[in-house]
């Protein structure tokens, strides 16, 4: 069976790439659609500071290419994030839970400013 809430430090070389690309898709989801507010409020790093300075220069890319360009380009980043954030994952690089669930939970325990 495989071993969950990994660090992102303990992956392997392979399942790092697989959890940075898997993270980079869900941060162009919710970049284009619903925004990011969450995950600014518990960055304290800046890492989103340039992470979505690149995605506003490149917005006009298709969503794959501009997965792939921040992927590439804010890859340090996007991995900086990661950690501060706090995520886990299996073995294989796949997010424990799921980006998703990860995200629905700490929108509902968020602070919001009316």
């Amino acid at each position: 069976m495989p071993e969950n809430n990994i660090s992102f430090d303990q992956l392997s070389e392979a399942a790092q790439d697989t959890a940075v690309n898997n993270f980079g898709r869900f941060y162009v989801k919710h970049f284009r659609t619903d925004g990011l507010d969450v995950i600014a409020q518990l960055d304290r790093t800046g890492f989103i500071a340039d992470i979505n300075g690149f995605m506003t220069e490149n917005s006009s890319l298709h969503s794959d290419e501009l997965l792939e360009g921040v992927v590439a380009r804010r890859r340090g980043n996007m991995i900086g994030l990661i950690k501060a954030l706090g995520l886990t994952f299996d073995e294989s690089g796949k997010p424990q839970p799921s980006l998703e669930q990860w995200y629905l939970d700490k929108k509902s325990t968020a602070v919001v400013d009316d």
